[in-house]
């Protein structure tokens, strides 16, 4: 049995393509490598590395990892070769600047999408709460989101089938590797990574530059909360940026040139 919070034993699933500089790319809670597919299919000019988190896809999903950030990280540093971009989507954003100040080595730049920049933990707490009755039901630690969540599992070729009639403002591909996940990846994830830990202070050791794109419709996370972390980061010495965009919360789906853009300004 592997000890809460250390390396798994099978690596991570990853998806590769392109050649160049590496730039690395990190889903959010739920998701998979195949959020990044518009920007997969659509840019040149790098070697991109796409992970599916652990416990989420297709990568091992321990019963027993704490699945905090600590955790998360010891999957992904395998996985990113020196002087990489980290592009990091939503919970992947706290997750990548946790990278950055982890390993300050292995990575050279970020860009932070949709970062969830809620300043306590009652704050994330009441956003995470919005999103949706299973979130609501997870984040107020009700045993209704434990059972929904191992009915679903139990039923999951099914879930995947339906999946894409359910939710559909997404594409279909992301709305079913969206069941492929386990209580205790998608619970431990949300309250250790999203709820409980603020990227300010990561990003603030990391010294790392960061640009943080944001659409104007994100309903996840108030552009104004975004904003503000801006400031006091650069107030801190950090040499930060932001872009406003019109889009929601998921403008690598839907403005994937947006993402392609901020990526060819920090390779270029």
């Amino acid at each position: 049995m592997s000890k809460p919070g250390a390396e798994p034993a099978a690596p991570l699933h990853c998806l590769h393509w392109g050649t160049g500089p590496p730039v690395i790319f990190l889903h959010g809670l739920g998701a998979s490598a195949r959020y990044w597919d518009a920007v997969r299919t659509n840019s040149t000019g790098f070697r991109g590395i796409a992970p599916d988190l652990l416990g989420f896809g297709r990568s091992p999903k321990p019963p027993d990892a704490s699945y905090d950030v600590d955790c998360h990280i010891a999957a992904i540093a395998p996985l990113v070769p020196p002087d990489s971009v980290v592009v990091g989507h939503s919970c992947g954003a706290i997750l990548a600047a946790a990278l950055a100040a982890r390993h300050r080595e292995l990575v050279r730049r970020l860009i932070l999408v949709g970062l969830p920049a809620y300043r306590t933990e009652a704050e994330a707490v009441a956003a995470v709460g919005r999103l949706g009755l299973f979130a609501r039901l997870t984040v107020d630690g009700s045993i209704w989101a434990q059972v929904l969540c191992e009915t679903m599992c139990a039923i999951r070729p099914l879930a995947i089938a339906l999946g894409p009639f359910v939710i559909r403002d997404l594409p279909p591909v992301i709305v079913r590797d969206g069941a492929r996940h386990t209580w205790p990846s998608y619970s431990r994830t949300l309250h250790h990574v999203l709820v409980e830990h603020r990227p300010d202070p990561d990003l603030v050791a990391a010294r790392a530059p960061v640009a943080l794109l944001h659409g104007t419709k994100d309903r996840e996370v108030p552009v104004q909360d975004v904003q503000v972390l801006t400031s006091l980061l650069q107030q801190s010495g950090v040499d930060a940026s932001i872009n406003v965009t019109p889009g929601d919360h998921h403008l690598a789906v839907r403005h994937p040139q947006v993402i392609i853009a901020a990526i060819n300004a920090e390779i270029g």
